[in-house]
């Protein structure tokens, strides 16, 4: 009852005030035909958007059948009433679903990479309401999320040149029914797929946040709060990272000083390293994931030398350290790293250009299966190899022991038949014994025997293939 009084209270023609620059405009507005999307479709017509200046958007993501054919029609009825632009994006899901992943996160990217495809300028319109940001938080909690990652959902902001707008945040879920059904409208479409708890959104919606409520009513408010005061301390701290990233100049140079990143405090490192990386990509985000930070922050604490050290960021991008300066490195054909030190029982994974390499550890009694090296795949005894590997371009004279052969061949003739042969990286030990020749031939170095405690897997593989 409480709500449905503070619906009284609020003013279902008072326009948000960031909304009014957006009159004249036209909108794209996200519609699954729920209470939320459809009572946004609604709003904006009551704020003064003129229908024929609005096109829903709505997905289907081929998940749920019938159902999902129903909705579609449904909203393109809804949209017809309301003389409202329609389009329906059929989305096939099912190649990202095989390669594993959340459903909720698979499905919202591929939208995503639709706006972006389509996009013709217009602002894209969301129905997120005040549950929904309850809701990130604690999901964004739970991920290890910075505050300004806890307050993710904002009224306003730009993501990979779209302009993302959220007029609904003031309200609450039970308002925007109660506006339906003052509206004359109570068949919105139900997604009986929200009611699954197996999904780690529904859960927290329907069991934990329910049951919390229940046991603590002021956790809502309190959460609203803690929103808040969040946006607040991520705002101060943006503005304070996009002033000390301005210290680099008015055009980010791909060379800075160590120096200047060290003395930034680890709450503007991560902020100011993101905005440099965007800046010199000409993006308005740049995704900087924990080990691409944990990388870089590990640099900063070396000594400075004259030798050239490599920082792996990964998607083909690393720092050359040297002379305490940090030169920005993209891996194309002609601008690969000269050696990458792998370290593969402290790093499973490390990545050369366009290459991949994972190290997997097993016990012996655990690879009955394994036939034979194959399909990129490669093993070995692990107390055999040294600890650090190196992967290293071709420099022209390598000869290598080839599995099965007698003697020393030359890589050259080796690779005689290989397309791109100039391109492939060699796995090697500070010797400059031969261990993999890319993912093609393997040494007898570290054969596995009947002795043998540990197994280690090598698997080399170029991104995409």
């Amino acid at each position: 009852m409480a709500i449905l009084a503070n619906l009284k209270m609020k003013n279902p023609e008072q326009i948000p005030q960031f909304m009014r620059q957006f009159l004249n405009k036209k909108l794209r507005v996200g519609f699954s035909g729920g209470a939320d999307s459809s009572a946004l479709l609604l709003l904006l017509l009551r704020w003064g958007f003129v229908p024929d200046r609005l096109e829903a958007v709505h997905f289907d993501h081929g998940l749920r059948g019938e159902a999902s054919r129903s909705d579609a029609i449904w909203c393109r009825e809804f949209c017809t009433k309301l003389k409202v632009g329609f389009t329906l994006v059929e989305l096939d899901l099912q190649a990202e679903l095989q390669r594993g992943g959340s459903v909720e996160d698979i499905a919202r990217n591929a939208r995503l990479e639709w706006y972006v495809k389509h996009d013709d300028s217009s602002p894209i319109v969301l129905a997120h309401h005040r549950g929904d940001c309850r809701e990130d938080l604690l999901l964004k909690l739970a991920r290890g999320g910075n505050a300004s990652a806890l307050s993710a959902l904002r009224e306003q902001r730009s993501l990979r040149k779209l302009t993302i707008l959220r007029p609904l945040l003031d309200w609450q879920k039970e308002e925007l029914e109660a506006f339906l059904l003052d509206c004359n409208i109570n068949d919105w479409r139900l997604d009986e797929s929200n009611k699954d708890i197996l999904y780690h959104r529904n859960f927290l919606r329907n069991v934990l946040l329910k049951q919390w409520a229940e046991y603590h009513p002021a956790v809502i408010s309190g959460l609203e709060r803690s929103r808040q005061a969040l946006q607040l301390d991520a705002d101060f701290i943006e503005q304070c990272a996009a002033e000390r990233l301005q210290e680099l100049g008015p055009v980010v140079p791909l060379e800075t000083q160590a120096e200047f990143w060290r003395q930034l405090h680890p709450a503007l490192l991560v902020r100011v390293l993101r905005s440099y990386l965007a800046a010199l990509e000409d993006k308005d985000y740049f995704l900087l994931n924990r080990q691409m930070l944990s990388n870089f922050q590990s640099a900063l604490q070396l000594v400075p030398s004259p030798e050239k050290r490599c920082i792996e960021l990964g998607q083909g991008r690393y720092f050359i350290l040297q002379n305490d300066r940090l030169s920005l490195k993209y891996s194309t054909v002609d601008n690969l790293p000269e050696t990458l030190e792998w370290q593969w029982q402290k790093a499973d994974s490390i990545q050369w250009g366009d290459w991949q390499l994972h190290a997997v550890l097993s016990d012996p009694s655990a690879e009955d299966n394994i036939k034979s090296d194959a399909g990129g795949r490669f093993y070995f005894d692990a107390d055999s190899v040294p600890e650090k590997l190196y992967i290293s371009p071709r420099r022209g004279g390598e000869k290598m022991s080839v599995w099965g052969s007698s003697g020393m061949r030359r890589v050259k003739h080796l690779l005689s038949a290989v397309a791109d042969k100039e391109n492939i990286p060699i796995l090697h030990d500070a010797a400059g014994n031969i261990y993999l020749l890319g993912a093609w031939r393997r040494s007898q170095l570290a054969p596995i025997t009947a002795d043998c405690r540990r197994i280690l897997c090598v698997e080399f593989f170029r991104k995409g293939e």
